[in-house]
């Protein structure tokens, strides 16, 4: 749970005047009514004027500077990850100008824009969201074939593909997105279809022997399904664990951070 550790060193943080961090949350969802056209352009830009205004009336020339220097800081870093389609459906930044702090990350999440000039992170936000959005594993299936996505806060942490070895009747792991199976071609797909039908019942048995000890070795406080419903319902059976959520879709050919927007979206 690399990300979970990173916010609570952020919960420890604070500083001496007149350090300061800038906390910002910002809603970039696109499916948003209220963001159409880059509207959280003109929010970013609104609330760093904002943070301009308020600092000059400081009588503190250093902390003039400090708001000075994060600004563009900021803006480099957002208007980067635009460019390179690295923005989701929320953002948050809490950073410092010498960068002594500096935590940036995209979600698969919708956030309400904030912005913040305090002597430490403002994390009130993100514990709600932190609350809401906890450790998951999202196991997306495909008849013979599986990848789990774990997340947390809407980010993706880490990916697993598991396909079916027809050979010994297990289900091999692999690390990261795979490519196709040689097996997925004309009628010798088709006797390798029939087989997994028949044996269905006892290989998704085992296959959920393997997500659940996962499940409790890497600490998962929520488990979703994903898949065709005929395949996604006998499989949510056999499960001791509670299976919090559901997505009857096919969507195992698309790409992790399509499966989160999707799976996540509210």
């Amino acid at each position: 749970m690399l990300l979970q550790d990173r916010i609570k060193k952020l919960k420890q943080i604070s500083y001496e005047d007149p350090k300061k961090v800038l906390s910002v949350y910002l809603n970039t969802d696109h499916r948003d009514p209220e963001q159409q056209g880059g509207a959280w352009k003109i929010e970013l830009k609104n609330g760093l004027n904002e943070l301009a205004d308020a600092t000059q009336e400081s009588n503190s020339h250093e902390e003039k500077k400090q708001s000075q220097t994060i600004r563009k800081k900021v803006e480099k870093e957002v208007y980067r990850r635009e460019e390179e389609k690295d923005l989701f459906r929320g953002f948050v930044l809490f950073g410092t100008a010498d960068e002594d702090l500096w935590f940036s990350q995209a979600l698969h999440i919708p956030v309400k824009t904030e912005f913040h000039w305090e002597n430490k992170p403002i994390l009130d936000q993100l514990k709600t969201l932190e609350k809401d959005y906890p450790y998951t594993g999202i196991i997306v299936i495909q008849q013979d074939e599986v990848i789990v996505l774990e997340t947390e806060l809407g980010t993706l942490l880490d990916q697993t593909h598991y396909t079916l070895d027809m050979n010994t009747d297990d289900w091999r792991q692999h690390q990261g997105p795979q490519g196709n199976d040689i097996t997925q071609g004309g009628a010798k797909r088709d006797e390798y279809k029939e087989r997994v039908k028949e044996h269905q019942q006892r290989w998704f048995k085992a296959l959920v022997t393997k997500l659940e000890k996962r499940a409790g070795q890497r600490g998962w406080e929520q488990i979703y399904l994903v898949g065709e419903k005929n395949e996604v319902e006998p499989l949510k059976s056999y499960f001791n664990k509670n299976i919090d959520k559901t997505v009857p879709r096919n969507l195992l050919n698309s790409e992790a951070d399509k499966i989160l927007a999707d799976v996540l979206e509210d």
